[in-house]
């Protein structure tokens, strides 16, 4: 498990990420430029349009997460975390929009295929915007494994998605050259309908955030365990997760013994609650304490079925 990052640390992480983002959006941006209009690949096409997305989105993105980092004031209790969330369903809408107007440009290659020239270019600039977008996943992912950031995140997916759009155009590229110039048209469309989804998954995990979605089952799971080994804690229920940005919100209430002290109570409390911490660095526990009576020690967890 990776060692909980300070706030400073983390937001040199968030940063490079995104600077990253942006810089290799507008570099591909320029590179394919100059390829399209050498080649008139619809295909080409499709990925500058993609390219030109990802820096808008990447736009998006920088100023959503230097908003999300701003500290909790008197009108945002929680921070400011669910900027990422807008950011990732503002992608979502632009991706959206580009596949549908690469879709019409498809179709009308489809229509009314052309030769493509300078086939060899266009592969040469494929090879190296994969080579660029790999280079760029691999800042990402590292930076998502350690701020749990669902706005790098999401644009990650999408560079994702990259990958396979640039090897797909590259086999058009290919395949026009030795005459099959259907090739161009056909893929330009199936980039264009895979966007399309990816566009409708990015959106759907926004959406899912912006309405405060459990997390996955497994924190559950984790809560339940840390509970089971502390023998004086009872009993857990009324679990309730959420994500804002980076930052993860556990509240659960704890069954103790009403024989308790209070400074008993709240020092197990406490105990607990680091060791959720634990697990979960970026993450805000409350705990409310149930006093009951003394049963036999059953950690269950009731509202699971």
């Amino acid at each position: 498990m990776n060692e909980p990052l300070d706030e400073a640390r983390a937001r040199r992480l968030l940063t490079l990420a995104a600077s990253a983002s942006v810089a290799t959006a507008l570099i591909l941006i320029a590179v394919k430029s100059v390829a399209w209009t050498l080649t008139g690949s619809v295909s080409l096409l499709a990925s500058l349009i993609d390219s030109i997305m990802d820096s808008l989105a990447s736009l998006i993105n920088f100023a959503a997460i230097h908003y999300s980092l701003v500290p909790a004031d008197d009108e945002h209790r929680f921070g400011h975390g669910k900027a990422e969330a807008l950011a990732g369903l503002g992608q979502s809408v632009l991706i959206a929009g580009s596949a549908l107007y690469l879709l019409r440009e498809a179709v009308l290659k489809l229509l009314d295929p052309q030769p493509i020239e300078a086939t060899g270019l266009g592969v040469g600039v494929m090879v190296f915007s994969i080579v660029l977008t790999a280079l760029l996943l691999v800042v990402q992912k590292y930076v998502v494994r350690r701020t749990g950031s669902t706005a790098i995140d999401a644009d990650s997916l999408h560079y994702l998605s990259d990958l396979a759009v640039n090897a797909g155009i590259i086999v058009a590229l290919v395949l026009s050259g030795f005459g099959f110039i259907e090739a161009d048209g056909l893929v330009g469309l199936l980039i264009a309908l895979y966007i399309f989804y990816s566009a409708g998954k990015i959106g759907w995990d926004a959406v899912q955030l912006l309405l405060d979605r459990e997390l996955p089952g497994e924190v559950r799971d984790v809560v339940g365990t840390v509970v089971g080994e502390h023998e004086q804690a009872l009993g857990f229920h009324d679990l309730r997760t959420r994500q804002s940005g980076r930052t993860q919100f556990i509240q659960l209430h704890v069954d103790m013994d009403e024989r308790l002290s209070l400074r008993e109570a709240h020092d197990l409390g406490e105990r607990i609650r680091a060791d959720i911490v634990a697990h979960y660095p970026a993450a805000e526990v409350i705990i409310h304490h149930d006093p009951v009576p003394n049963p036999p020690h059953v950690p269950l967890d009731p509202d699971r079925g």
